[in-house]
């Protein structure tokens, strides 16, 4: 039987939902191996087809104190160190994976899943819309160190034997071959009717999901959400429920894609699963800044032409003083209404699927 081996980045779940929309369209006859820092809960939860599971940090992405704000120095220690494992690990790696008798490994974004190739001599391939020596650029002027890092992770990105880019992408051009595919999203199963019943909404309600990932977000008070009874929340931070018109969401066996459905709008941080997820379902992004962190311009820029975005500022966000929401249910109500997209244009995990397929033949 044919085996691929996925590393996947733990940074946030935006890299683990992409990667499950693709390992979702492998055939059973393939073979999938998950290798991250993710928790395991969220791969039971959307992965429909057999897998193992194993549990390894190769690639941390940014340390983050919460959602929106950034540990750079612990990033900087974090990935001198590792980097510096990686040649060791790696050849544990191979010797593990060359038994099982792997044919393949894939990264998202993660630059192990080539160190590791490379020392099995097999082909790596990188599925993403941004790679961390683009991201960390913007730590150089305040942390020069980082330029070791850069190197060092571009030069594992050059020996990929592919890229699979998707939409919404940032410079990309370290990868020496490129093909690109549609856009890698979940989508939910129901339609905006029965995702309102399954979460006990009524059809004309407004609704808005607040979703900050799995890294929480200090400071935001569930007293602003009591400021706006007539609109029910969805909220998956157990600190911010206790008003009558929020409902607490368990993450771990809610199918996040069903609660953007049943969403008006969604507030949450600009980040490439939130923001698929909202493109295929139609529903419009309120959203605070992200500090230096380059992949927020990309994706603002892009999102746009997809779904209306609405900035807020930092004081505004956790301030509480959120009555634009009344100028999107106003504006934007047929939003969530009308057509999906082209079945095409969402149709990236197949088409990463059956890239992969190719190489493993």
């Amino acid at each position: 039987m044919a085996k691929i081996i996925y590393y996947i980045s733990g940074h946030g779940f935006g890299h683990a939902t992409r990667a499950i929309e693709v390992i979702n369209h492998l055939p059973p006859s393939v073979e999938v191996e998950i290798v991250t820092s993710v928790p395991e809960w969220l791969f039971k939860k959307s992965v429909y087809r057999s897998y193992r599971y194993r549990e390894m940090r190769h690639d941390p992405g940014i340390i983050q104190q919460d959602a929106l704000r950034q540990d750079v120095d612990r990033t900087l220690e974090c990935w001198t160190r590792l980097l510096e494992e990686y040649p060791a690990m790696a050849r544990a790696e191979a010797v593990r994976i060359q038994n099982g008798e792997a044919r393949l490994t894939v990264g998202d974004v993660s630059p192990f899943a080539i160190a590791v190739a490379q020392a099995a001599g097999i082909p790596a391939v990188i599925t993403a819309n941004f790679t961390w020596d683009w991201i960390f650029t913007a730590f150089l002027e305040s942390r020069p160190e980082f330029q070791k890092i850069i190197d060092s992770i571009a030069a594992y990105y050059r020996e990929a034997r592919l890229l699979l880019r998707t939409p919404l992408a940032g410079d990309l051009s370290v990868f020496p071959t490129i093909q690109d595919v549609p856009l890698i999203v979940r989508r939910s199963h129901l339609s905006r009717e029965a995702a309102r019943e399954h979460f006990r909404i009524p059809p004309d309600a407004r609704v808005v999901l607040i979703s900050f990932g799995g890294m929480g977000l200090r400071g935001l008070q569930y007293g602003h959400l009591a400021r706006y009874a007539d609109i029910t929340f969805l909220v998956f931070d157990p600190d911010l429920s206790g008003p009558g018109n929020v409902r607490l969401l368990d993450a771990q066996t809610v199918y996040h894609p069903d609660a953007v459905r049943a969403a008006d709008l969604v507030l949450a941080k600009l980040g490439y699963g939130i923001v698929t997820e909202c493109i295929a379902h139609r529903v419009p992004i309120a959203h605070p800044p992200r500090a230096d962190f380059p992949e927020h311009e990309v994706l603002e820029q892009e999102t746009r032409r997809h779904v209306p975005l609405y900035p807020i500022s930092e004081s505004d966000f956790f301030s509480g003083r959120w009555d634009f929401m009344y100028d999107v249910f106003k504006d934007h109500m047929n939003l969530c209404l009308s057509p999906e997209h082209e079945s095409t244009f969402l149709d990236g995990g197949r088409a990463a699927a059956d890239c992969l397929l190719e190489l493993i033949k």
